[in-house]
C-alpha cells in the first residue's frame, strides 16, 4: 500500500510540474512600439452607454504612433488634402511616461485616460465632447492597434 500510494505521489509531482503554463511565454502589455488608429467609440457621459463604434477609414489609417523606449512619442498623421491626395500632416515628436502599475499615460504633460489595454489593442480617451447633444459631455474613445 505504501508503494501505491508513493507512486500516486510521485506521479502528481511528474504531471504538475509539466503544466502548459510553463511552456508558454507571457504575454504582457508593453506600450513601446508603432500604433495605428482603428476605429472610435462614443460613450454617452449622461448614461454610459455606447452611442457609436465607428472604424477608421481611409487615408487616417495608415497614420503611426510610434511609443518609443526612451519616453518619446513620434506621432505621423496622415489626411486626405484638397487634390484628395492621402498625404502626411507632419511627424511630430513629444515626451509621454507610462506606469503599466497604476495604468497611467502622460502624454506631453497631459494626463490620458486608458479605458482598457491588451497586448494589441489600446483605448484611450481621446477627448470629451456632447455627441449626443443632450447637454452632457460624452467620452470619445480612441482605439489603436499594434502593428
Amino acid at each position: 500500500m505504501k508503494k501505491l500510494l508513493m507512486f500516486v505521489f510521485a506521479a502528481g509531482l511528474v504531471f504538475n510540474s509539466c503544466s502548459k503554463d510553463d511552456d508558454e511565454p507571457v504575454n504582457e502589455f508593453s506600450l513601446v512600439g508603432i500604433w495605428q488608429p482603428s476605429r472610435e467609440i462614443v460613450v454617452s457621459g449622461s448614461n454610459g452607454v455606447t452611442l457609436s463604434n465607428t472604424a477608421y477609414s481611409g487615408c487616417f489609417l495608415t497614420s503611426t504612433f510610434d511609443f518609443k523606449s526612451n519616453n518619446t512619442l513620434v506621432s505621423n498623421i496622415f489626411e486626405m488634402n484638397t487634390s484628395n491626395n492621402c498625404v502626411s500632416t507632419g511627424i511630430e515628436t513629444v515626451p509621454y511616461t507610462y506606469d503599466h502599475a497604476a495604468k497611467k499615460l502622460v502624454i506631453e504633460g497631459e494626463n490620458i485616460e486608458i479605458v482598457s489595454r491588451t497586448v494589441n489593442e489600446l483605448q484611450i480617451v481621446s477627448e470629451y465632447d456632447d455627441r449626443n447633444g443632450d447637454g452632457v459631455d460624452d467620452k470619445i474613445i480612441f482605439v489603436l492597434v499594434k502593428v
